[in-house]
């Protein structure tokens, strides 16, 4: 009978041990290593790893929370960015180190004036233990001033971290285009045949017709023309207050997260005193029942 009771008593250690194992939480680091590593804005980089793992954790809640509803209900409840980067968060494991690179950033060409004042989308890939796991974008939003992250599954256009170190994006309507000093080249292509569109037109000016003119302009610059103009813009937007804003609501987030995260600790450690509190009467009872046992076999 008391092999039973030994049996019982290692159980219960080993239940305390593995309960004591805290899971290592995976690691995300990030490096800027393109030529937009000049002007993009400290706080992009700082909070790009923050960015990431809320993102991965607010999937996984939708995912766990969904994940056996029907299709309507899943769709009318977990918003696109989130069911799109549903297959990558649910790749990552406790050990996993992710590494995010910083990219680039698409410089738009435009006539309106909030078009070019507004806060630029940088692109991060993302690596894990040294593998290629996806590429996403950090923008802030113009309306919360909040970092927001945004994922788009579509693959029709691979970055290739060595071979584009430097090259510059930019879109000129329905194109978007990454140049090298050796080379342009067209990766999106989703403009309408002639007369497929609304003529923009209005107090008998064709704005149409003077945005094709500056793109063409655009496209005559040289290479090194190019990288001014969109590094002056990068440039202005670091200065501006729209980061700062960001950066404060970002802290803001921050400890509203470890807030709630403090609680859950109060209540995972209450826990953990029951759980002691019980093992201890156990083993006090089975010490107990063992010294009965030996005063019997005495007498």
């Amino acid at each position: 009978m008391w092999k039973n009771y030994l049996k019982l008593f290692i159980i219960l250690l080993c239940v305390i041990a593995v309960d004591s194992v805290q899971a290592k939480a995976y690691t995300v680091k990030v490096q800027a290593d393109t030529i937009y590593a000049e002007v993009i804005p400290e706080s992009y980089l700082k909070n790009a790893p923050v960015v990431f793992k809320k993102a991965v954790k607010k999937t996984m809640k939708y995912y766990d929370k969904y994940k056996d509803a029907d299709m309507v209900t899943y769709l009318r409840n977990v918003p696109k960015t989130y069911r799109d980067f549903v297959d990558i968060a649910r790749k990552i494991r406790d050990s996993d180190e992710i590494t995010l690179y910083s990219l680039q950033c698409a410089y738009i060409v435009t006539l309106n004036e909030e078009d070019e004042n507004a806060p630029p989308t940088f692109t991060f890939l993302a690596e894990r233990n040294g593998k290629l796991l996806c590429d996403f974008g950090i923008c802030i939003d113009n309306n919360t001033r909040k970092f927001t992250f945004i994922y788009d599954n579509d693959e029709s256009f691979k970055y290739d971290r060595k071979k584009m170190y430097n090259a510059l994006f930019y879109t000129l309507g329905e194109k978007c285009y990454y140049e090298t000093p050796e080379k342009t080249v067209c990766i999106v292509d989703n403009e309408l045949p002639e007369g497929a569109m609304v003529k923009m037109e209005s107090d008998g000016v064709d704005w149409e017709a003077i945005l094709k003119k500056k793109y063409k302009e655009f496209q005559k610059l040289t290479y090194e023309e190019k990288k001014n103009e969109i590094f002056n813009r990068l440039r202005n937007f670091q200065k501006g207050k729209t980061v700062k804003q960001a950066e404060k609501n970002m802290k803001l987030e921050l400890k509203d997260d470890s807030s709630g995260e403090e609680s859950d600790t109060k209540t995972s450690n209450s826990g953990k005193i029951y759980m002691i509190i019980g093992i201890i009467c156990v083993i006090a009872v089975l010490a107990g029942i063992l010294l009965v046992r030996k005063r019997r076999k005495q007498q």
